[in-house]
């Protein structure tokens, strides 16, 4: 499946994907999908990327005027499978906060039917006479 991601959803991707937990197998399935989202030294230095440590969690921060073209991804049935059970297993979202990087990857990888016109509701009441 093709993705386009920019560079914010690229790094609350991959923190999202580094908070999972399971077994060795699981582990390196999440850090290949990290290793192809991880910003290039290139792509981190245009958006002037710096990381901090709040106890023992790393937190991205950049200059927010800043940045880079976003990149298409392509990834395989198993890696989108990962990348939605982490999406979906998440419970700390702030619905206004993370919407603008998080709703377009809603979109993509769970598209909603409601977009179809709903039937309209047709009741039949018996006649008595």
């Amino acid at each position: 499946m093709k993705i386009q991601l920019d560079h914010v959803q690229r790094l609350n991707l991959h923190a999202l994907l580094g908070a999972q937990r399971g077994d060795v197998a699981t582990i390196r399935a999440l850090w290949a999908v990290q290793d192809r989202l991880a910003l290039t030294p290139e792509e981190e230095n245009a958006i002037e990327l710096k990381r901090a440590f709040a106890g023992r969690q790393e937190h991205a921060i950049w200059n927010p005027e800043r940045s880079i073209p976003p990149k298409e991804f392509d990834f395989t049935e198993p890696e989108v499978a990962r990348i939605k059970a982490a999406l979906e297993a998440w419970h700390s979202y702030g619905a206004a906060a993370d919407r603008y990087w998080l709703e377009p990857i809603i979109q993509m990888l769970f598209p909603s039917n409601q977009s179809q016109p709903i039937p309209p509701l047709i009741v039949t009441v018996p006649q008595t006479d």
